[in-house]
């Protein structure tokens, strides 16, 4: 501790210097290029040595007036005579550094982690509302967005670097906020963007196969999701379900307890207005558990589950007289496809004659789950149409062959990479009580190609359609 106290003073005292001033303040430091300004320090880690002289270039045309770098650089890599200051300090202990930097700023709010492959955006915004019908501020960080719910900033990030964070943290404190909900990705994780905060209460909805391309090896995604059960302090709720389990217990070390949850609750009979998909059923039954565990009564939480929404793109049912249902739906891990389909055929096929599907698969991502994604369309859907997801750098046609070739009846497939024209063809070739099902994207607003970012998004043009027509 005394050597952190040490290396930070060091910090701001070559900032004080760089910038010729008594008193530094947050607003003195940038952590990216793109932000640099006149008369602000640069701070950089984890990048290589080739980003370095790029991000300091960039910076320098910008007016920067020092650089402070997590690793030793060559000499001649910064032309002019630059300030530099090098902290090896800050490539684990960032964190640390901009929580002096804000004064602690999480000092006295309770700090809760939600990760899990599929449902945890649901799960925190359903959190959240909990919370506000208890009467308390929320602040929340999530794939939906960040700020005090439910008025929320955009974001390209699920878990934000680590300096934006630390706003969004000081910003939650200047407001007087009694809980904050963190949706813990995997990578934020294992990029270290929540090292050194101590959670309170940590949950992991599932844990299935995602994110390999950037892992690599599942027992490392699993690892990652771990370090959030050794941030945390008190309370772990864990899905007695989950089949990795063991291999969480066994990897994790913390003085936490642990809860168990299932897809089975009770209260009175009571069941959700919302659809009943599997996934609901795990959520409302991690609350149920989440809300007696701090004393709320049964009598309370119907009241708090009575007015539970599904947020946009998570379970969203659309109809109009005489036309078909239309479901719109995140799921794009095979785990939540599999949920979402199997309920929706369990729920409506007697009473539907067909149900159709629009989908598709990212590019640059795990391509071993496009087979699997197309078996469990064809098993359950009598139209597939594959449209694209984020092609990224791959092209569009060979993601949906790799799709395809999973689905053994092709009689079933329509081959329409456009989006928006596979979502008209759709509705075009849908009946009154038939199913559609947009998977994949959700609120999504874009949809992300090598070379070009198109503006969509899957409920704003399901509705530009109905007006339409």
């Amino acid at each position: 501790m005394q050597n952190q106290n040490l290396e930070i003073k060091n910090i701001l005292n070559f900032t004080k210097k760089a910038l010729n001033k008594k008193k530094v303040l947050a607003s003195d430091f940038v952590f990216h290029s793109d932000d640099a300004e006149n008369h602000k320090v640069l701070v950089l880690t984890r990048c290589s040595v080739k980003s370095i002289r790029k991000y300091i270039d960039s910076a320098i045309k910008k007016g920067i007036r020092g650089v402070i770098l997590d690793k030793k650089i060559p000499n001649n890599i910064i032309a002019n005579k630059l300030p530099i200051f090098f902290s090896p300090f800050l490539n684990k202990y960032l964190n640390i550094f901009l929580s002096e930097l804000y004064d602690h700023p999480l000092k006295r709010m309770k700090i809760i982690g939600v990760t899990g492959t599929d449902g945890k955006t649901s799960m925190i915004h359903m959190l959240a509302q909990a919370y506000k019908l208890l009467g308390k501020k929320v602040g929340i960080i999530s794939t939906e967005g960040n700020g005090i719910y439910p008025l929320l900033n955009k974001s390209m990030y699920t878990t934000p670097r680590n300096d934006l964070l630390y706003k969004y943290f000081n910003q939650f404190y200047k407001k007087l906020t009694d809980v904050i909900i963190i949706e813990s990705s995997s990578q934020g994780l294992d990029q270290g963007r929540l090292n050194h905060i101590n959670f309170d209460i940590s949950m992991i909805t599932n844990i299935t196969r995602d994110h390999l391309d950037y892992h690599k090896t599942y027992l490392s995604y699993i690892k990652s999701k771990c370090i959030l059960l050794n941030m945390t302090q008190k309370v772990i709720f864990l899905n007695k379900d989950c089949k990795n389990n063991k291999k969480v217990l066994k990897i994790a070390s913390t003085k936490a307890q642990y809860k168990y949850f299932d897809n089975n609750y009770k209260i009175y009979g009571h069941k959700t207005k919302l659809f009943n998909s599997i996934s609901t059923q795990y959520n409302f039954s991690l609350l149920y558990s989440f809300l007696k565990y701090i004393k709320i009564t049964d009598k309370d939480i119907i009241k708090i589950f009575e007015k539970i929404k599904p947020i946009p793109g998570r379970n969203n049912i659309f109809q109009r007289k005489d036309s078909a249902k239309y479901i719109i739906d995140y799921a794009h891990t095979e785990n939540a496809f599999t949920s979402l389909l199997h309920d929706i055929y369990k729920n409506y096929k007697k009473r539907s004659n067909n149900l159709i599907v629009v989908f598709g698969c990212g590019g640059d991502r795990d391509p071993h789950k496009r087979l699997k994604m197309g078996k469990i369309a064809n098993k359950y859907c009598d139209i597939i149409i594959l449209t694209d997801d984020n092609p990224r750098r791959e092209k569009s046609i060979n993601i949906i062959n790799d799709i395809s070739k999973g689905i053994s009846q092709k009689s079933k497939i329509i081959n329409l990479p456009n989006r928006k024209l596979a979502i008209k063809k759709a509705i075009n070739i849908s009946k009154k009580d038939d199913i559609v099902i947009i998977a994949g994207k959700g609120n999504e607003d874009i949809i992300n190609y090598d070379s070009s970012i198109e503006k969509h998004n899957d409920i704003k043009y399901l509705e530009y359609l109905f007006n339409e027509n």
